[in-house]
């Protein structure tokens, strides 16, 4: 059962865009614009209207966006099950419930979409913003991350969310000196904070089940276009992570966002959504071409 609904906002109509995932778990969305149809998804412990605000007002006047939440954040539905799998079933009942190929985008984390997209003709592209892989990360910066996620889930178990966020902030080993000046990951994570119980069971989650991803053998099987953005001034993470999607998946390519850190969809919206917007109407477009000559 799918189903566009309508609530009164503060100044206009929000339309919200319902689907239900495998499991029967209730998954809904905000959508806004006007064009072909992209799937913004959520990222850390935020939902996507959080994480997409600034990028939204550019990327909605040339496609219509719908701003996905996975169970138990923002509009969707709780349920026991936040395996990645469960994740995954969620982002493929929604794309299939639109009705058309849709594009993907993703901040931080890319597997989800993958693994949607792998084999599924509901989504037609994936684009991600400093993705990370596991194979990318140093030992020392995988050791010290799994001492943060440690320390995190003892705060959370005391339910001390606000300390929890500011463990990540002050302990995390991918996030550079000057983004957190800024203090933009601080604001993020401190208006996430009720969510991070549930990115914690996220994280503490296996692979989606026949999806391990990272594997340059399923890497490879992958045909969809990918593009893979970066920050110029992210941490090293991301751009090896980069380097290593982009060696080993059929159909990538890569570009720069200049003066941006890992939170570039907050600071720099605008060069994101620059490309971002080139790169889906290039997608659509040879899918519309493909129509009419087929």
């Amino acid at each position: 059962m799918n189903m566009v609904g309508l609530t009164s906002g503060s100044n206009e109509e929000t339309k919200i865009h319902h689907a239900v995932s495998r499991d029967g778990t209730g998954i809904a969305g905000r959508f806004h614009g006007q064009g072909p149809p992209l799937v913004l998804l959520p990222a850390g412990p935020g939902d996507s209207r959080l994480c997409w605000q600034y990028v939204l007002p550019y990327l909605s006047k040339q496609f219509i966006c719908y701003l996905m939440d996975t169970r138990g954040r923002g509009l969707s539905a709780e349920h026991h099950d936040h395996s990645r799998e469960s994740l995954v079933q969620d982002i493929i009942a929604f794309a299939e419930s639109i009705g058309q190929p849709v594009g993907l985008v993703e901040w931080g984390d890319c597997l989800w979409s993958l693994a949607a997209a792998q084999s599924n003709p509901a989504i037609a592209s994936v684009a991600a913003y400093d993705p990370g892989v596991d194979e990318a990360m140093s030992g020392e910066d995988a050791r010290r991350l799994m001492e943060v996620v440690e320390r995190v889930a003892q705060a959370v178990e005391k339910d001390r969310l606000e300390e929890a966020a500011r463990i990540v902030i002050e302990g995390i080993p991918i996030y550079t000196p000057e983004e957190l000046a800024e203090g933009t990951p601080l604001n993020f994570w401190m208006e996430a904070s009720s969510n991070i119980p549930l990115f914690l069971r996220e994280q503490q989650a296996g692979e989606p089940e026949g999806h391990d991803l990272t594997d340059p053998s399923i890497l490879t099987r992958i045909k969809k276009p990918v593009l893979l953005l970066n920050g110029a001034r992210s941490h090293p993470f991301f751009r090896d992570s980069v380097d290593y999607l982009a060696r080993h998946l059929a159909d990538s390519r890569v570009a720069m966002i200049a003066e941006a850190g890992h939170f570039g969809p907050h600071t720099r919206p605008e060069a994101i959504a620059k490309e971002l917007n080139r790169f889906f109407a290039e997608v659509f477009e040879a899918g519309d071409n493909d129509r009419i000559s087929g």
